[in-house]
């Protein structure tokens, strides 16, 4: 199951010149733990709440949030997301994938999965929908 502050998501920086945020996103399952600064907007977050909220469609049902897709750009930090069920029951679970973009030897990248199961993953999914890092610069889920 997922443990306490498996996601937290802080507001550490914006510039309303363009209207970006500088999030930074801390990351664990209980054993692993990894985290990263990453920039988006205001609604960086909500097409995948609403996804995480409709989850699971079907036992194939995926889920990917990923703001960057090149993982091989080495100039900026990469965050990446993939929520699956893995077992017919309907055990689920997030593949966490972080890269940052520093070169060697100053780089890192790490991969861990988060065991969990689709409830959970609704009500993270409603939490975040109606996440407005504006008003509160902080997002846990507990």
């Amino acid at each position: 199951m997922m443990q306490t502050e498996m996601i937290r998501i802080k507001v550490i920086g914006w510039d309303d010149g363009d209207g970006l945020l500088q999030y930074n996103v801390a990351l664990s399952n209980g054993e692993t733990a990894t985290e990263l600064s990453v920039y988006g907007y205001d609604d960086m977050f909500k097409q995948f709440g609403q996804e995480l909220a409709d989850f699971p469609q079907n036992i194939e049902s995926r889920i990917k949030f990923c703001p960057m897709e090149d993982d091989d750009s080495k100039w900026a930090n990469y965050l990446q997301f993939e929520v699956f069920c893995y077992a017919p029951n309907g055990a689920a679970a997030m593949r966490v994938q972080v890269r940052d973009g520093y070169e060697t030897p100053y780089y890192y990248r790490c991969e861990f999965f988060i065991l969990t199961v689709p409830a959970t993953l609704n009500r993270l999914g409603e939490q975040l929908k109606r996440w407005n890092p504006r008003e509160g610069m902080e997002f846990v889920c507990e």
